[in-house]
């Protein structure tokens, strides 16, 4: 059996601030930069960092890092309330590209 607390229960208290307040943030994002600012550190590469160029000319292992970077940048972005820079979403894209034409042959 459950019993039932003597004190009533009441819901909590919420303030509302005046309109000059800037919203609170969405859940989830708190904390995190805008999406066109720089990493905290080189996992990632912002937009504003240099890109090469020529992608088909970079060592197989430089592109995965380059990948790798991009996709960390493209996440940090994804969780700001400004949401993925166009510009990551295109460096995405051309290694994704450039990886998958390096990729093995399909028999088929």
């Amino acid at each position: 059996m459950h019993s039932v607390p003597a004190t009533p229960v009441t819901a909590p208290t919420v303030a509302v601030l005046g309109g000059d307040a800037d919203p609170a943030p969405a859940p989830g994002r708190a904390g995190l930069a805008a999406a066109d600012a720089g990493p905290a550190d080189e996992t990632a590469l912002a937009p504003d960092e240099e890109f090469p160029e020529g992608l088909e000319e970079l060592p197989l292992a430089e592109l995965q890092v380059l990948h790798s970077r991009v996709t960390r940048q493209a996440e940090h972005e994804h969780l700001s309330p400004e949401g993925p820079h166009p510009l990551t979403r295109d460096r995405q894209h051309d290694v994704a590209a450039e990886l998958a034409a390096r990729g093995p042959r399909r028999a088929g």
